[in-house]
């Protein structure tokens, strides 16, 4: 399947200006112009990054095609990232958010998540083997988070914790080992690939219990318009699941011991 990044966002406002916003049938479109845009990461290795060639490639990307090929049109990926991704597909930017997002009800009001989920993680934090010993000692503590991401209200919320958010994974590490937080919230698989993955984080730990458990969806437009392409989207994750093809891209990039997805392919 083709491999290609949509030129920019502007160029896509730019024709829904022109042309108007999408029709009531946004499936029926999709088909019609045999293309599907995903919004995907490209700092979320082994989710959705960039290779050496400026390829997308990762977990997400697998899952993109493979959803892409079964809707019979070829996919393109759009870049986004954790606090503008609802808004690319608000503005009619991208057809489908695949971007390490978590299915909050918050969200729910502005977008409509695609169900069965395909991926869970937990919450954990990154940090030096000496900065925390449990949750309770996370209490005020100051974090560093990525922006846009639900974790950072939840310890927030939870532990009165101040969390700076910064624009990405790589821009959060690089924060903390500046020593501008104490640790790095964020979803417990992605950090344990993060130290796997950096050589420069031998002396950090993602050392707490995993808790508040989150489920990951992909999600389309709000509302009676994506109605159609939710269901045909539904239909499709839950065959991947059946036919074991999502655990099967999630053992090729290293994540093969989550438990939520050798279950869904068990069932």
């Amino acid at each position: 399947m083709t491999k290609s990044f949509a030129s920019s966002a502007s160029a896509a406002a730019m024709l829904t200006l022109l042309f108007g916003p999408l029709s009531a049938d946004q499936l029926s479109d999709i088909k019609a112009a045999g293309t599907i845009n995903f919004g995907v990461k490209a700092d979320s290795k082994p989710w959705a990054y960039v290779d050496t060639s400026g390829n997308p490639v990762g977990f997400e990307i697998d899952l993109a095609e493979a959803v892409a090929e079964k809707l019979g049109v070829e996919p393109t990926f759009t870049t986004v990232s954790s606090a503008n991704r609802i808004q690319f597909l608000e503005q009619g930017n991208i057809d489908v958010v695949l971007a390490t997002m978590s299915d909050t009800e918050k969200r729910r009001q502005v977008v409509t998540m695609v169900e069965p989920h395909y991926f869970a993680d937990a919450t954990n934090i990154l940090f030096t083997d000496s900065a925390f010993t449990d949750w309770d000692s996370v209490d005020n503590a100051s974090l560093c988070g990525v922006r846009g991401s639900f974790y950072n209200r939840w310890v927030a919320e939870e532990y009165s914790a101040d969390v700076q958010a910064y624009a990405g994974v790589p821009e959060a590490i690089a924060a903390l080992k500046q020593g501008q937080c104490g640790g790095f919230i964020y979803a417990d698989q992605i950090l344990r690939m993060q130290i796997a993955e950096d050589a420069a984080l031998a002396d950090y730990v993602v050392g707490l219990e995993p808790v508040n458990p989150d489920y990951w969806a992909m999600a389309v437009e709000l509302g009676e318009d994506g109605a159609a392409l939710n269901s045909e989207l539904s239909e499709i994750v839950a065959d991947l699941h059946a036919s074991g093809a999502i655990l099967r891209f999630a053992q090729e990039h290293g994540l093969g011991d989550n438990p939520f997805l050798q279950e869904q392919a068990a069932d």
